[in-house]
């Protein structure tokens, strides 16, 4: 008899235990709903929310109702409760400082400690996680009418609603105030909160995310944020663009190269991606793949005088290859004369459609001017053991490099004309005067040299 009575006294603590647990949550509504009053009549009562607080803590400690949709949206809502009180705070103390209202709240929102508000966040992906039917009926009734949700789902309801504004809020006004890597967070945080609540992806909150990432110079939070945009199944060219450009600084070519190649196999006609790509071809010297992109690039682009002064000289640089090591002159390619000429029409063609970036022009102007030179020192320079004639041959490659020597002039007076500090070019027409004579010009050249400053 004792017996019996001992385990029934037992089943009944452990049936007033697992009640008294889901009375925690009870506790955790009660105080809440008298907090919300106190709020309602103007009076907020603190007291109210700690016991909320405390209540609602003891439940997510407990196997019976930590892992309950229910639990973490109260928890969700009492966070949030507190997040108003203390943002509702923050703008009072800014009254006197910042009589504009949205730069006070711009300020309060600098200001406030953010921790309150993030768990009201983080507590309604966790129900999603938890009740995926409770929130596709909170889901339903914002979609609906809320009128088909019960008083307390609507509460919550709102809170989720308020915390997707608040987040984008926060987020517009960190970017405003320059904290780039939290505006980052928080566009992040809006797309995922309304990615849970409306079942959509939010393509403008992850690219904001993105933008911020990137205004940061934080480069693991620009690889993070554009990965999350590509796994969340709604990429832009510019993610790949972004990670890759976070690569190359790391001088990670082979790592920029394969995230191109992605970027590249859904958005195969992306002028930028095509741009990025070439310049890691170019910086990996893989010179002919690079050549491929760039006459892609001018199909698409035939105006555009970056593409024409890059082939001229990736042509520049495959008739005139040098030791990477040294960077010692090679012996010139059996297709020079075509490679030669190639780099030469591309070149002009850069030049003749006068581009509004004048860095271009000049490049053109520069590039082509400085090859004309080098290929009139290379004819000067040249010599040939076995010959016949070697008095006849050297006159002839004199005229020839002469010939060159002049046509390489025009154009680097043009380029100094509009990069007027280019010592470079000054030091190279200097030598090219005196070479063809014009000792005035060369005279005027050395001075001008001799007073750069």
């Amino acid at each position: 008899m004792t017996r019996t009575i001992a385990c029934f006294f037992t089943f009944l603590l452990l049936n007033h235990f697992a009640f008294s647990q889901k009375g925690k949550v009870q506790a955790a509504w009660r105080a809440l709903t008298d907090y919300e009053v106190t709020v309602a009549d103007g009076k907020p009562d603190l007291a109210f929310l700690n016991k909320a607080k405390e209540a609602i803590d003891l439940a997510l400690q407990n196997e019976d109702t930590k892992n309950k949709g229910k639990t973490h949206a109260y928890k969700s809502r009492i966070s949030y409760a507190q997040f108003q009180y203390d943002l509702a705070q923050e703008l009072k103390k800014l009254e006197t400082s910042q009589p504009d209202k949205n730069e006070r709240l711009l300020v309060a929102y600098g200001n406030i400690n953010l921790t309150d508000f993030e768990t009201a966040a983080s507590e309604i992906i966790k129900v999603k996680d938890l009740d995926p039917k409770f929130m596709d009926n909170i889901n339903e009734g914002l979609a609906k009418g809320t009128s088909m949700l019960e008083e307390d789902d609507l509460k919550f309801a709102t809170v989720a609603q308020k915390v997707k504004i608040e987040a984008a809020n926060i987020a517009s006004g960190k970017y405003k105030v320059k904290k780039y890597e939290e505006a980052a967070d928080y566009f992040y945080k809006t797309a995922i909160v309304n990615s849970v609540l409306y079942k959509t992806k939010d393509t403008a909150d992850f690219y904001n995310a993105c933008i911020a990432a990137t205004k940061s110079k934080n480069q693991e939070k620009i690889i993070e944020y554009n990965k999350k945009m590509i796994d969340a199944g709604i990429p832009m060219a510019y993610n790949y663009q972004a990670i890759a450009n976070v690569y190359m600084a790391k001088s990670d070519t082979a790592a920029a190269q394969e995230t191109l190649k992605k970027g590249r196999a859904i958005y195969p006609d992306d002028i930028a991606l095509i741009t990025d790509e070439t310049n890691v071809y170019l910086a990996k010297g893989q010179q002919q793949e690079a050549l491929n992109n760039l006459k892609l690039s001018v199909e698409k682009d035939p105006k555009n005088a970056f593409y024409y002064l890059m082939i001229g000289i990736t042509y520049d640089n495959l008739a005139n290859p040098k030791d990477k090591a040294t960077g010692k002159d090679l012996a010139k390619p059996v297709n020079f004369d075509e490679l030669f000429r190639n780099a030469e029409t591309n070149y002009q063609k850069a030049i003749e459609l006068n581009p509004a970036n004048k860095d271009y022009l000049s490049g053109a102007l520069r590039n082509l001017g400085g090859m004309y030179n080098n290929h009139g020192g290379y004819l000067e320079n040249y010599r040939i053991e076995k010959i016949t004639d070697l008095a006849k041959y050297q006159k002839e490659n004199q005229a020839k490099s002469q010939e060159y020597y002049k046509k390489a002039i025009p154009y680097l007076e043009k380029a100094l004309e509009i990069t007027s500090d280019d010592l470079q070019s000054m030091k190279a027409l200097r030598i090219l005067y005196m070479k063809t004579g014009d000792e005035a010009k060369a005279k005027d050249m050395s001075e001008k040299i001799k007073n750069f400053k």
